[in-house]
């Protein structure tokens, strides 16, 4: 647990961050559902939800902010919330982790300066994907600020590095986000730089902690009868954890050209359906495939299916939520209850459950 300052005045932010880690080397992660601050006689006053899940011996900066309307010795706490899995992620147990953090609140002197606060926060990074940062600017002075200049800097890549505004007026906060692409995996640094006044400036830094790119990607195809018509179906289940981008598919069937689709994002462990009207029936072994960008590169996965008569479907299918040409769905098994193609091969799709739980 680390503290800004542990000897803040009145009205003068501090921000507590816990670093959340799993020591366990058993396979399986812990998914972090929830954090909170928690102060004497005002309750929560500051939370983040859905962290995402750590391995073992990965950890990840929470940082949780606060300020004090009086004077005198402070008991904070900090309860991290979360769900133990093992490696097929079915859920073990339940976790609560509580941790008191202590500060010393004094009055201001008579002629404060009050420096804007700067406050990093970050998304789950992969390396080599795009990863958007967020500064939160806070003045909590009785003046505006003028002339403001942001910097973000980092051991990896910062698209459009330095943001300019002219002015943030007294007691008012401001929030600039940048894009990042991590290249190390591990921690990496991030410093924020805020110039303000013409010449004054502070500075924060925060640790983030880049995962490896995990690349999983699965293509299916499924003919089917809808209202007496057929539609091929292209489903793209992306169990990596970075999204995947400009996904283009294409297939062919003995002599027939299948139609092609595109999807612009799969998010990481999620799933995008593509329903197309054909106008014949398809029968046939096909061969689909999938080209798409991941980080930085080019990438494809294919399948070579069986495509039988197409079965029926009840009119209402499609129905709930699912558009004409793109559909989006959860990770799990087949959409509709009549399938109309066997993929070649075992692919086994496990349904991975959870739940948050809160208090």
């Amino acid at each position: 647990m680390t503290v800004s300052n542990d000897e803040p005045t009145t009205d003068e932010a501090v921000t507590v961050t816990p670093t959340v880690s799993l020591s366990s080397q058993k396979d399986g992660g812990f998914e972090i559902t929830q954090v909170i601050l928690t102060a004497p006689d005002q309750g929560r006053v500051d939370e983040a939800d859905d962290l995402g899940v750590i391995g073992s011996g990965e950890s990840i900066d929470v940082p949780l902010q606060t300020t004090f309307d009086t004077a005198g010795e402070k008991r904070l706490v900090v309860t991290v919330r979360g769900v133990r899995t093992d490696a097929n992620g079915s859920t073990q147990k339940i976790g609560v982790i509580e941790r008191p953090v202590y500060v010393s609140v004094s009055e201001p002197s008579s002629n404060p300066v009050t420096e804007p606060q700067l406050q990093i926060t970050t998304d789950r990074a992969v390396a080599g994907s795009d990863v958007p940062v967020t500064v939160t600017v806070s003045n909590g002075d009785d003046n505006a600020l003028t002339d403001l200049a942001l910097r973000l800097e980092s051991d990896g890549t910062v698209e459009d590095p330095t943001r300019v505004w002219p002015t943030l007026g007294a007691r008012n906060m401001t929030t600039v986000e940048f894009n990042v692409q991590p290249e190390n995996v591990g921690s990496n640094s991030l410093e924020t730089t805020l110039e303000y006044n013409s010449g004054s400036h502070v500075t924060a830094t925060q640790s983030m902690q880049v995962e490896p790119l995990r690349e999983d990607v699965d293509l299916y195809a499924f003919a089917l009868e809808r209202n007496g018509s057929t539609v091929l179906q292209y489903r793209v289940t992306n169990r990596g954890n970075a999204p995947i981008d400009d996904v283009s598919i294409s297939g062919q069937t003995n002599d027939t050209q299948l139609p092609s689709a595109t999807i612009e994002t799969v998010d990481a462990t999620s799933a995008q359906t593509v329903t197309i009207p054909v106008n014949d029936a398809l029968v046939g072994t096909a061969q689909i495939e999938a080209m798409y960008t991941v980080g930085d590169r080019t990438a494809q996965t294919g399948q070579s299916i069986n495509i039988t008569e197409p079965t029926a479907t009840k009119s209402e299918t499609g129905t709930n939520g699912e558009q004409s040409i793109t559909t989006a769905g959860g990770l799990g098994g087949l959409p509709f209850a009549g399938v109309g193609i066997a993929l070649i091969g075992l692919v086994s799709v496990g349904l991975v459950g959870y739940r948050q739980w809160d208090r």
